[in-house]
């Protein structure tokens, strides 16, 4: 009896130190029925990018009515299709996760999460913006421009748009544990290849323009 006893101490002092062991990935994912881990950071992220992203889709869509040239014209069409479709992935991501979705118009709030969860410093264009964030004066000189003097307002607010969704990118890589989900760490290396692209395009095609 006293052997059956030891027995079955012995093995419940290895049941307790195996459920002391940390998780593995595979099994953290197993657990949380298939979703892999994530962290705070990544979900602010996805939350503020999506407002991020929804001021680039306003400023692609006044091209049309404001006499964009040809060539603006037709990279603003690609910029709002692109982050119209990385807008529903966000979503999707923080749906599928059970967290706050901010809805495209929302971007305070994007920010507000973006800014909590993170500790994020933001040094956008104006107090409280993420980075790269046209102000309202910004969006006002952009709206009013007409013409050759709206593609210049356009590359030249589209280039800091970029460069701030690029650094967005930078500040959750340096969060710790973030961008573990290969689903975030692919679209935020989608985000950068893509935008940094943009970014040098759009720059030669400034060159070719005289500041109005």
């Amino acid at each position: 009896m006293v052997a059956a006893l030891l027995s079955v101490g012995a093995m419940a002092a290895c049941t307790g130190a195996r459920t002391t062991r940390p998780l593995t990935p595979a099994q953290l994912a197993d657990r949380d029925h298939g979703i892999p881990p994530y962290t705070a950071a990544d979900v602010a992220f996805m939350q503020g990018m999506i407002g991020h992203h929804a001021q680039a889709i306003t400023m692609s869509a006044m091209a049309e009515p404001n006499g964009a040239g040809p060539e603006v014209k037709v990279l603003a069409g690609r910029i709002a299709v692109a982050q119209t479709d990385e807008i529903a992935f966000m979503q999707s991501w923080l749906r599928t996760r059970k967290q706050e979705v901010p809805q495209p118009g929302d971007a305070h709030a994007a920010h507000d999460a973006h800014a909590g969860h993170a500790g994020m410093a933001m040094s956008g264009t104006s107090t409280g913006s993420m980075p790269g964030m046209l102000n309202a004066a910004q969006l006002d000189t952009l709206r009013s421009s007409k013409g050759a003097a709206f593609d210049w307002y356009f590359l030249t607010y589209m280039i800091q748009h970029h460069r701030g969704a690029i650094s967005m990118v930078d500040e959750l890589m340096q969060a710790k544990g973030a961008a573990q989900d290969d689903d975030v760490f692919k679209f935020v290396s989608d985000v950068v290849a893509d935008q940094s692209t943009e970014v040098d395009r759009m720059e030669l095609m400034l060159r070719k323009r005289s500041r109005p």
